[in-house]
């Protein structure tokens, strides 16, 4: 699932609404539907962009996808794009094995005081009206979705990373941070997402990816599992860059962990790239027309928080980002080439996705397959 870019105080226009995020966009999901294998679903805002969309992909080829999997065009209102978080969290139920779609709490990273697009009326509806959709467009599946509602805990899909064997992966940073639950404590937390998720162990690294202020460090810009017992780590050997401490603090917490079947962890060190940063032309090509949909303020030279980690890994690819980085660009599919040498890796250059805010682990969220 992805939600297809349409906030203008997110991401920048040139010749048209949100037009260089929304041909990264069209990229990531065709890497994913035909090297990755998996039908996709882009949400659009309103029935017009649907139509837009539809003609686009048409009109680029390759749209349709392969034999065996499609791109579906849908329409579901949002405030914003980052599916990951705002889009059902999907488990299945122990006794059933029903495929469930958790809707979390939505504050808009942060609520009123600090949250990016408060009062994020429309992303707090997102899992509840992907859920419905799904349930359509998957009607003549044995598999039913359910949905359960869990608004005791806000909490957004980037925050956490699970194994799929009773491990959660996440950050103090983001977690813990006064803006999401400040009545709730670390072990209130915890057990909340074990039970709802079905997990035995969370394992809490202390900070995410500098620079990540819109998130408050969410642990997949940081640290992902590859599989049950491999971490895949953000890293730099540069001790005078502001994440090398953030890197090493997190290798060490993994260091003095095992996960929920008693594993040491292995871990996959996947180098940053340099430094980027906001230019000129990037801040003064967002709107500002409308506060509330904005994000944070965008300032020239600000560091963008740029992370190979945050990539999607599908069925048959890994869809992982590209930053005109002429060294670490390529480094990185090399790395993810030794990690995951069955898969294909594709690299998709999502600069534009990263300007507002995220990149294309934070755009996707995944579901299981139906028959």
């Amino acid at each position: 699932m992805i939600v297809y870019p349409h906030n203008t105080g997110v991401f920048r226009s040139e010749t048209s609404k949100c037009d260089l995020a929304r041909a990264e966009v069209r990229n990531i999901a065709r890497a994913i539907c035909n090297n990755g294998q998996e039908n996709v679903v882009l949400f659009c805002n309103s029935k017009e962009e649907a139509e837009d969309l539809e003609s686009v992909l048409k009109n680029e080829g390759d749209g349709e996808g392969s034999d065996e999997h499609k791109i579906f065009v849908k329409v579901c209102n949002s405030d914003d794009s980052w599916c990951r978080d705002t889009g059902p969290s999907f488990v299945f139920a122990r006794e059933t094995n029903q495929v469930v779609g958790i809707d979390w709490d939505f504050n808009a990273y942060g609520g009123p005081e600090e949250g990016c697009y408060w009062p994020c009326t429309l992303d707090r509806e997102v899992a509840t009206n992907m859920i419905s959709i799904l349930s359509t467009h998957y009607e003549k599946s044995s598999m039913d979705i359910q949905k359960l509602e869990v608004k005791d805990l806000v909490l957004e899909g980037g925050s956490f990373h699970t194994d799929g064997e009773g491990t959660i992966l996440t950050t103090e940073e983001c977690l813990l941070n006064k803006n999401r639950n400040p009545h709730l404590s670390k072990e209130q937390i915890e057990a909340i997402l074990l039970e709802k998720l079905g997990a035995e162990k969370v394992i809490w690294l202390p900070d995410g990816l500098a620079c990540d202020d819109d998130t408050n460090g969410h642990v997949d810009n940081i640290a992902t599992f590859a599989r049950p017992g491999e971490v895949v780590l953000s890293w730099t050997d540069d001790e005078n860059d502001l994440n090398y401490k953030r890197f090493k603090n997190a290798e060490n917490a993994l260091q003095n962990e095992v996960d929920a079947k008693g594993r040491s962890f292995k871990i996959h060190k996947l180098y940053v790239p340099d430094p980027m940063f906001y230019s000129n032309k990037e801040v003064n090509t967002l709107s500002t027309e409308d506060n509330d949909a904005q994000a944070r303020d965008r300032h020239v030279g600000e560091r963008l928080a740029a992370s190979y980690v945050n990539y999607y890994l599908a069925n048959a690819a890994v869809v992982l980002p590209q930053f005109g980085d002429e060294k670490y660009d390529m480094k990185a599919k090399e790395t993810m080439k030794e990690v995951f040498p069955d898969k294909e890796i594709v690299g998709v250059f999502s600069r534009e996705v990263l300007l507002g805010g995220g990149n294309i682990h934070c755009i996707t969220q995944q579901f299981p397959k139906m028959n």
